[in-house]
């Protein structure tokens, strides 16, 4: 059979062609996706980061304390949170944020670096960062003894690139800590977290790393307020009334700010209103009731929690105190009878001497 020169390259081209977009087609499914999910900071409905403890809008305060004037402080700024794949290896959970130099004597404040990635985690391939492990993730709120094995794993990763091991190390899962050390030069590394996983110190020996102790942290409190009627009093004698609210205002993300971000609903009647901001007086109807008392509860809330509160309320139509119409007793009744008599015998005398 004569080779076909022509024909073969035809199929040749068909081959490669059908070879590109076969690949093609299969590197679709093999580049890691990145979902349109990110958590930003939206005021009192800003959600927690998932699988993290922290919020968009915290600030985290840390001291390098070596080497490093004792004025000068780190703040790690939490920005965001999203589902993405900036290592390359896979979607994961990641926390953004940016970092920032505080002069404690000066109040200036340098921003060092923006948007930076401080944690990206996802169980199956592990933990990872920009920088050192600022925060990690928790399980079920609480950093767990597989967690820090993949903490582990990300600070080995930390001191090879050093050009520096250990001999030794341990993780200490009921303190949330990790130790390495070496007993030929006494070199070491400890890495202490707080329970729902924030760097509280990071300190080393023959590390060329600074050491680092956190400062502050968010206090992350539900609001605390309470509620009455504008006048202080819990009897009314009219069903509309007004209800003022004094809430403890705090910096409860460490942004250095006042936080005043907060909404609140009342239940009465067996129904909630829908949330709204809190106003300087808030108008509420009884409704068509009669004297008794009646219950109003409140509930107002930040981005950290829901917190309620409830009052009793006294209603006494106008009368006499027991809910019935007024109607004057004796005493008043009798002089208003001899009110009118002493009238109407002046007008009869009057009329008498004309």
């Amino acid at each position: 059979m004569k080779f076909n020169y022509v024909i073969y390259m035809k199929i040749v081209k068909k081959v490669i062609l059908l070879f590109i977009f076969s690949i093609t087609l299969l590197s679709t499914f093999l580049i890691p996706r990145t979902y349109a999910q990110e958590w930003v900071y939206d005021g009192v409905d800003t959600e927690n980061i998932p699988e993290f403890s922290v919020y968009p809008s915290e600030l985290y305060v840390f001291d390098p304390d070596s080497g490093v004037p004792p004025e000068i402080y780190y703040q790690i700024e939490i920005v965001r949170g999203d589902i993405s794949d900036p290592f390359m290896m896979g979607n994961a959970t990641c926390v953004w944020g940016n970092a920032w130099t505080l002069n404690t004597t000066s109040g200036a404040r340098t921003l060092d670096t923006a948007d930076a990635i401080w944690a990206y985690w996802n169980e199956t391939i592990g933990y990872f960062s920009d920088s050192y492990p600022l925060i990690i993730p928790v399980d079920n709120g609480t950093v767990s003894a597989s967690i820090l094995t993949n903490v582990n794993t990300y600070l080995e990763l930390i001191v090879s690139s050093t050009g520096g091991s250990f001999e030794n190390q341990q993780i200490y899962p009921s303190i949330y800590s990790i130790s390495h050390w070496n007993t030929s030069n006494n070199a070491f590394l400890n890495v202490n977290f707080t329970s729902d996983g924030i760097l509280t110190q990071w300190e080393s020996y023959l590390l060329p790393a600074a050491n680092m102790t956190l400062v502050s942290q968010p206090a992350q409190l539900p609001p605390v307020f309470s509620f009455t009627t504008e006048n202080d009093t819990l009897t009314v004698n009219v069903t509309d009334i007004d209800l003022k609210v004094a809430i403890t205002y705090a910096d409860n993300n460490n942004d250095g700010m006042i936080d005043t971000a907060y909404e609140y609903r009342i239940f009465y009647n067996s129904t909630w209103s829908s949330w709204a901001a809190v106003p300087p007086l808030i108008d509420f109807d009884l409704g068509s009731v009669p004297a008794g008392n009646y219950i109003v509860l409140m509930e107002v809330k930040n981005m950290y929690g829901i917190t309620q509160e409830q009052i009793e309320i006294e209603y006494e139509p106008p009368g006499d105190g027991d809910g019935k119409p007024f109607v004057p007793g004796y005493p008043t009744l009798f002089i208003a009878i001899a009110i009118f008599m002493g009238i109407s015998f002046l007008i009869l005398k009057n009329r008498m001497k004309k």
